[in-house]
């Protein structure tokens, strides 16, 4: 698990990444939900069966991709980047 301050730092930088980036995607996704997604899991500190528990009716959706990306980063899962990265290209 990660350090509570890199947990505290990532918290952070989606917060400051999210009015930065569009709202909804060409498929009418809400990038802005999935960031949302991705923070609570980080201050919740949701291991993977909480997050399936709480975004399973979006199987297959960004919402529930995102939230598991957040947790397996916190968790140190191997060659997985700290949510913030993707969504930096799309805060210009």
């Amino acid at each position: 698990m990660r350090p509570d301050t890199e947990i505290a730092a990532e918290i952070k930088r989606l917060e400051e990444l999210k009015p930065k980036v569009r709202r909804l995607t060409g498929f009418g996704d809400d990038n802005h939900k999935a960031i949302e997604a991705q923070i609570l899991t980080l201050r919740k500190r949701f291991m993977e069966k909480q997050v399936w528990d709480k975004y399973e009716d979006e199987e297959y959706s960004q919402l529930l991709d995102s939230a598991l990306q957040a947790c397996r980063w916190m968790r140190e899962e191997a060659e997985v980047e700290a949510p913030s990265k993707d969504w930096e290209p799309l805060a210009q």
